[in-house]
């Protein structure tokens, strides 16, 4: 200025800020991106997630300095429509072959989730009344005008009232309910939950789910760094599973949390919390901060003393940091309060650990007693050697099932149950409420609690590279080794109190260990781990 503004001032600054934009498609290219559809249809529309708005305009790219409302004006050809966030205030006829599309929203938003979406759309709006309430809002789908697209996705489009008023129901009413919520149809692989108005390439039912749980996880309450994005994305792919449970069934639930199961264990290394923000790939990892993030947060619901405190401690998360930021620290600071018990152990082996435990068992009925044997490792034990979990095993007799819970943090225990049931098999986890690989399970006619103080086994080291030496054997003893598959790689038998098991040849990985004495009694079994 050409005089100081003095401390304290309010004033008006006009920044022009114009140019080409860089080329480029996808994400994490450029915030601006020009596409030609198979039509011939020309589409431009912004993606500035993570670091791309000021590739479009003049901004500040600080997650802790929301911007507290914003004016979008678009000026268009005539033949096309602007979305983007907020409520659309003014359309505009300049006169002069051109239309301006003049947007606001009063609510503070990030630098990255500010839109712009021009197509030659057409626009199709619902009204949503909230459940036990007159509230109104609008919902709004910016869609190609093409005679076949709104047809072809008219269905999952209709589905959008019924998930923003569900998840008003257990997230807290929907953060920007006196704006709007809406979709800017674009060729983009996923979706983007730009605030208020998502841009979606697919209209599948869960993707849609999850750029609307971005509005309250991302969007309304923003992750402070980063480092803490799975507070975002691992949020907005849990609620893809909490939509599938409500609207497709609990079966179908379970097979597709098994599958984001699944996919964050395909690796043993990386942690949900993010490492390395250079790497714009690392912060979205689909693994780590997407699945692994997800499980974390069904683990959470698992470990809540019932459904109603864990969606108030998410409630509570909601309305502490509502339109501000909030890091991986406080979120943990409103689930031990809300729960009323320290989940410290938790956090720190889940969001800043790597891997995820192995378990093994060996099980055995006396009477109505059943006795069970669970061995643990972690598949980095160089981060987690012991994982901390209540661990569900489900015992089986015909006609007969039940459920039972094992507080395990230990790498071997024996647990006594009653049951009077004749069992015949043991699941462990049997809902898949843990992330969890399951190593070898059968019976053991020997297994009782006061017999496990017979022998004590000592093996080391494990991990090993090369050997593992067993000692404090008793007699002979039959040697048998055990793949994470089940498939049996060793067996042999030791005839003095000092036996050395060879691993050199063995791919690495996580085996189970048998020993038995040859006149028969109780198996002792072992995890151990190849590096």
């Amino acid at each position: 200025p050409g005089t100081a503004i003095p401390h304290g001032s309010v004033f008006t600054a006009t920044i022009y800020y114009h140019g080409t934009p860089l080329s480029g498609s996808g994400f994490f290219t450029h915030g601006l991106v020009h596409s030609v559809l198979p039509t011939g249809t020309n589409i431009t529309f912004s993606l500035s997630d993570p670091f791309l708005a000021k590739d479009w305009w003049a901004c500040k790219q600080d997650l802790n300095d929301k911007i507290d409302s914003a004016d979008l004006w678009f000026t268009v050809a005539d033949s096309l429509k602007a979305g983007s966030n907020g409520g659309l205030r003014q359309v505009v006829s300049l006169g002069n072959g051109t239309t301006q599309y003049r947007w606001h929203t009063n609510y503070p938003i990030d630098y990255y989730l500010i839109s712009a979406s021009v197509a030659p759309y057409v626009v199709h709006e619902q009204i949503l009344t909230f459940g036990g309430s007159s509230d109104q809002m609008p919902i709004q789908h910016f869609v190609y005008d093409t005679a076949s697209f709104y047809p072809l996705y008219k269905a999952a489009l209709d589905s959008t009232p019924f998930m923003v008023d569900y998840l008003s129901s257990v997230y807290g009413r929907y953060p920007f309910w006196k704006e709007k919520y809406g979709h800017c149809t674009a060729p983009l692989g996923g979706g983007m939950e730009h605030q208020t108005m998502t841009t979606l390439g697919a209209y599948e039912t869960p993707l849609i789910a999850h750029e609307l749980g971005h509005q309250w996880w991302g969007d309304c309450v923003t992750f402070s760094s980063w480092r803490d994005v799975w507070l975002s994305e691992g949020f907005a792919s849990f609620t893809e599973l909490l939509y599938v449970e409500h609207f497709w069934g609990k079966v179908a639930a379970k097979l597709r949390r098994t599958g984001v199961f699944n996919r964050s264990m395909a690796s043993v290394r990386g942690s949900v919390y993010v490492d390395d923000t250079s790497d714009v790939y690392r912060v979205f990892s689909s693994r780590l901060t997407y699945d692994k993030g997800a499980a974390v947060v069904h683990m959470l619901r698992y470990l809540a003393p019932n459904d109603s405190t864990f969606f108030a401690a998410l409630r509570n998360y909601q309305q502490q940091y509502a339109y501000k930021t909030a890091n991986s620290a406080q979120f943990q600071q409103v689930i031990n309060a809300t729960y009323g018990r320290n989940l410290d152990t938790f956090f720190m082996q889940w969001l800043y650990g790597e891997g995820y435990p192995i378990y093994s068992a060996s099980w055995n009925q006396v009477g109505n007693r059943v006795f069970i044997k669970l061995d643990q490792s972690g598949s980095y034990p160089a981060s987690v050697p012991v994982f901390s979990l209540p661990v569900p095993l489900g015992l089986h007799a015909n006609g007969a099932d039940t459920t039972v819970i094992a507080q395990f943090n230990t790498s071997s225990k024996v647990f006594e149950f009653d049951w009077a049931p004749r069992m015949t098999d043991l699941y462990i986890d049997p809902n898949n409420d843990i992330v969890n690989a399951a190593g070898l399970i059968f019976q053991d006619p020997g297994l009782s609690i006061e017999g496990q103080a017979a022998t004590i086994l000592h093996i080391a080291p494990n991990p090993s590279k090369g050997i593992w030496t067993i000692s404090g054997l008793s007699g002979n003893n039959s040697i048998r080794l055990f793949d994470a598959l089940g498939k049996e790689v060793v067996v042999t038998q030791a005839s003095n109190s000092t036996f050395v098991l060879e691993a050199g040849q063995l791919p690495i990985g996580i085996y189970t260990l048998l020993i038995q004495p040859v006149t028969g009694g109780s198996i002792a079994t072992f995890s151990l781990m190849k590096n």
